[in-house]
């Protein structure tokens, strides 16, 4: 009977102690139904199936493209001022140093996004410059008060210096501004008339490396004469002449020809007058000849000249000049 009661007893505890369990599980369950209604129905958030650069690493100034494919978003966007863009696409970048870029998708399930990097290197540094200047075009040239311009040019900016003399040695420099050019010009003073001076030229580039010319030469001008000619009848031309061999025969020789007429507009007495016939085909001197008149030409006195030379076929023009008896180029003007 003992037995009996009390195994009654544990069994009406037992019943209780399993009830209250159940209510309790039963209330939690309907707790959290009330806090998240719809756990259940919640969609997978995106997946990002690639988000890729090619290529991964470039050189400043180089071309790069980010590709991305990703399902199930409603937004994707990329950093950096990208911004939004569609599910699947590409987009070229040109960055100038090395960057990250993420892609980040939405939906209602969630957020997810994925980076890569971009690696920029600096452009490789060019071979250092061992190349000299190359220089060309170098020339003389006269100009008014016995000065004279001497010019050339280098392919890169480079500095310029003249060195010259009466002989290769040279013993004189000068040099022009220090700013880089490639147009050069050293204009010499001082020099004296008639004489022959060689010169050649130096440049060097900003690193340093110099370039040096050959040797040049150049004879300066001749003093100008104190006195002036009016020059007031000029003509040049072909004249044929029989020369007679004797035995009754005779053959025909052509000769070049100018004649004309100068006045003395000078207030002194020219004591000798050189006449020079220049014959010139095209840009070239053919031939010349000289006639020297050596009677004194009072001023305002007019002398008649006629030179003749044999022919030459190429002769295409003729010119004339004077000079004083020192040699010395007189000026002529026109009447």
């Amino acid at each position: 009977m003992q037995f009996a009661f009390l195994r009654g007893a544990l069994s009406k505890d037992w019943f209780r102690y399993k009830r209250s369990t159940q209510c309790l599980l039963l209330a939690c369950c309907i707790a959290l139904s009330l806090i998240h209604p719809f756990t259940a129905c919640r969609p997978k958030p995106p997946v990002i199936i690639t988000f890729s650069v090619i290529p991964s690493e470039i050189t400043v100034g180089e071309e790069t493209t980010l590709k991305w494919i990703v399902e199930g978003a409603t937004t994707v966007t990329i950093d950096h001022n990208i911004g939004k863009v569609t599910a699947t696409g590409s987009v070229k970048l040109l960055p100038d140093k090395t960057i990250a870029y993420t892609l980040t998708a939405t939906n209602a399930g969630g957020t997810v996004s994925k980076s890569v990097v971009i690696n920029v290197v600096a452009a490789p540094l060019p071979p250092p410059d061992t190349k000299a200047p190359v220089i060309s075009n170098v020339s003389a040239s006269f100009e008014s008060g016995g000065k004279v311009l001497i010019t050339w040019t280098t392919d890169e900016p480079s500095t310029g210096q003249v060195e010259y003399g009466k002989s290769v040695d040279y013993g004189f420099v000068l040099s022009t501004s220090e700013a880089l050019t490639t147009t050069h010009s050293v204009t010499l003073n001082g020099l004296e008339p008639n004489t022959t001076y060689h010169y050649r030229v130096r440049s060097k580039d900003e690193t340093g490396n110099e370039a040096l010319s050959g040797d040049y030469s150049f004879v300066t001008p001749a003093p100008k004469s104190p006195y002036v000619l009016e020059l007031e009848k000029f003509e040049w031309g072909r004249v044929k002449e029989d020369i007679d061999q004797g035995l009754d025969t005779a053959s025909v020789r052509t000769y070049l020809f100018v004649k004309g007429s100068v006045r003395n507009n000078s207030r002194a007495t020219l004591r000798a007058l050189i006449c020079t016939m220049n014959c010139w085909s095209g840009s070239t001197l053919a031939k010349y000849a000289t006639y020297v008149h050596h009677s004194p030409i009072l001023p305002g006195h007019v002398l008649n000249f006629d030179i003749r030379t044999l022919d030459d076929p190429s002769v295409d023009k003729v010119t004339i000049e004077f000079a004083d008896a020192l040699g010395q180029e007189i000026q002529v003007i026109k009447k």
